[in-house]
């Protein structure tokens, strides 16, 4: 009788870990001309789609540039951003970078969205972003702690005026 051995790790089936995505692109106006609109039109399909492809992530716009964290499964998030790259409110459409990750920064949000505002300006220049965004200057990382400090503080937002209602 032959020995029992353990699979070695290259015949065993590859766990399919979690993948985070950032990407820029600048907006094209079209079928929906007002920002925030179009904003608001993003996020609801991207909420519809996402649920079924187990998609979370946040969108910051700032009226001229879509800047986007995408997270969750490889073949998700890369069909996700095939979709996002044919979307004609998109143009010059940046992956900055993919890269596995080992947990979800936006597990609560199949896609939180942020237009904007003086109010957060604040967290934007904390972030090296005192003005329009510079797609050329983003990282990986600035944006990922840009989006999820933006969260956070529309998180607070919500919870305080809820607190008040």
């Amino acid at each position: 009788m032959g020995e029992r051995r353990l699979l070695s790790e290259e015949y065993r089936m590859p766990a399919t870990p979690l993948h985070r995505l950032v990407y820029s692109s600048t907006y094209r106006t079209g079928r929906i001309d007002n920002e925030l609109l179009a904003l608001r039109d993003i996020l609801s399909q991207s909420r519809k789609n996402n649920q079924k492809s187990e998609i979370t992530g946040y969108l910051m716009f700032d009226g001229e540039s879509f800047v986007q964290v995408l997270e969750g499964p490889r073949e998700s998030v890369e069909a996700t951003m095939a979709r996002i790259a044919q979307d004609e409110r998109h143009r010059d459409v940046t992956i900055i970078a993919i890269k596995p990750t080992e947990s979800r920064a936006f597990h609560n949000w199949t896609m939180g969205g942020y237009r904007r505002s003086a109010e957060q300006d604040p967290i934007f220049r904390a972030h090296g972003i005192p003005g329009q965004i510079d797609r050329a200057q983003l990282s990986f990382d600035t944006v990922v702690s840009l989006a999820i400090a933006l969260g956070a503080d529309q998180a607070k937002r919500a919870s305080s005026s809820s607190n008040t209602a």
